[in-house]
């Protein structure tokens, strides 16, 4: 990468959109598109070099345009062209001379993210290092700057240049699910185009983007963030080194959270609006029987800890509570010593059709979180629930709670094992509870009632046995009498001892 980042342009190598890709896929949290899809896309555009600009430098009268490729998840694999993007982006934004054009991804993401950038290449535009999100959204997200920016115009075409969807929209207009309708209206018309199609829209000036981002409607240097996680997989030490990057990004008063580490065991798939996935992992650690389980869809997800018991002597995940919800980030990262560094994936990498499951069930995953603060809006957290629930309704479950931030779920609630004894099966499995903080008092109940002062201390490993058929509650109380969160726990009846 050529310039510094306080110089109003920078130039990002070949190598340097690698790295973003391999970064923006990790940033993702399994929506933005798959990587190998992304490389492909790189490679084989020609383009080598792009040059990035921030917003507060571009000139007053830079020509702009958003730009994206829709794919559905299914598709990606199977129809692996941007052109749909370029000539989408040409139709709208056009080259005159002297006139010095820009090109503006939504968000950050193996797809959604080097498609702008090849875009930019390609048309000799300004790549706008600054998007709207570091990572992913739900659905289309058209609400671009959360509502506040008129759209004006809409232009999507197929990857052929056929015309889908030709539209203008009143200037005062930044009823955003409009023009998400007319997005997803126009995808369901062209069954032709198997979900995959490119569109351009919110036309703008250089001003109008300076004021845009003056109002804080857009996240400085998302681009090079994604580039300096993927510098990051490289380096002797990777995890902690993206660690470290992502929590000077959050900057003080967050932090990212090593949430779990382990290994595959199955992951399920089912095709319907979109593919929704579940995935369960047992820990890298053999005394343990804790493990995680993520329901997925893209970027929509959310993670459990789980506790492998035996039911008809058969292993099953137990789901205990959250550990993650979106909009907060649940990132994979390979960990396995024998690569010597890191490597990120998406959701779709679990599945036979699209990934090599068998891979993951032997090489070390670590799952990472960490906040969004500037995604905890009412619309995106709506967003999020809403997929969320289709999500886990799709395999018969459902999630009653609200959204609850990362910060307080991995800080606040009581772990909970079975442990195991090494080489030895033991004839009387019992639980174990441990609170968040060693002053902290455990209450509990096998009622279903909410643990309250008067409940019994936790003191000593509960009998297996003893919760068969039952649902435990748990709950820690403060040297201030304060109540923590309540872990709950439902057993099945036929539950064994290891």
């Amino acid at each position: 990468m050529s310039e510094s980042l306080k110089s109003p342009i920078v130039t990002y190598s070949q190598d340097d959109l690698y790295d973003f890709i391999e970064g923006a896929t990790f940033l993702a949290t399994g929506g933005g598109g798959p990587k190998d899809v992304a490389r492909d896309f790189l490679k084989n555009s020609g383009v080598t070099s792009v040059n990035a600009i921030s917003s507060p430098n571009v000139p007053d009268g830079m020509s702009i345009a958003f730009t994206a490729e829709i794919f559905a998840p299914s598709a990606i694999e199977v129809k692996r062209d941007y052109m749909a993007t370029l000539k989408s982006y040409e139709g709208l934004v056009s080259k005159e001379p002297g006139l010095l054009t820009g090109v503006l991804p939504g968000e950050v993401g193996a797809i959604n993210g080097i498609v702008p950038a090849i875009i930019a290449g390609l048309t000799d535009s300004f790549l706008i290092a600054d998007t709207q999100a570091d990572r992913s959204l739900p659905e289309l997200d058209m609400g671009l700057f959360q509502n506040m920016v008129p759209y004006y115009y809409l232009n999507m075409l197929d990857d052929g240049g056929g015309v889908v969807c030709q539209k203008s929209y009143p200037a005062s207009d930044v009823d955003a699910m409009l023009v998400e309708k007319d997005v997803a209206d126009a995808m369901d018309a062209h069954p032709e185009l198997k979900g995959v199609g490119g569109f351009a829209t919110y036309p703008m000036t250089g001003k109008d983007l300076k004021g845009y981002y003056s109002q804080g409607l857009l996240r400085p240097y998302t681009f090079d963030f994604a580039r300096r996680i993927g510098v990051c997989m490289k380096e002797a030490g990777f995890e902690s080194l993206i660690f470290t990057t992502v929590k000077e990004w959050l900057g003080s008063g967050y932090t990212p959270y090593r949430m779990f580490k382990g290994y595959l065991v199955n992951a399920r798939q089912v095709a319907e609006k979109q593919d929704y996935g579940v995935a369960d992992f047992i820990s890298s650690d053999p005394l343990s029987s804790m493990g995680a389980r993520v329901y997925y869809s893209n970027e929509n997800m959310i993670a459990y800890h789980t506790l492998w018991v035996l039911v008809r002597t058969v292993p099953t995940p137990i789901e205990i509570s959250p550990m993650a919800i979106g909009p907060d980030a649940i990132c994979y990262l390979l960990t396995s010593a024998r690569y010597g560094q890191g490597y990120a994936f998406t959701n779709e990498a679990f599945t036979q059709d699209y990934g090599d499951p068998d891979f993951f069930r032997t090489n070390e995953i670590e799952l990472m979180g960490f906040p969004e603060p500037t995604l905890r809006r009412a619309d995106l957290t709506a967003n999020f629930e809403r997929e969320i629930k289709a999500t886990m309704s799709a395999f018969g479950e459902t999630y009653q709670g609200p959204y609850i931030p990362i910060e307080q779920l991995q800080e606040g609630q009581i772990t909970v094992d079975i442990p195991k004894s090494r080489g030895l099966k033991s004839e009387s499995s019992c639980l174990t509870l441990s609170g968040p903080h060693p002053e902290a008092v455990i209450r509990y109940t096998v009622d279903n009632s909410e643990p309250d002062m008067d409940s019994p201390v936790y003191k000593a490993p509960l009998p297996l046995a003893d919760l068969a058929g039952r649902i435990l509650k748990a709950r820690p109380f403060h040297v201030n009498g304060l109540p923590g969160m309540t872990t709950r726990i439902e057993f099945p009846s036929n539950i064994q001892g290891e």
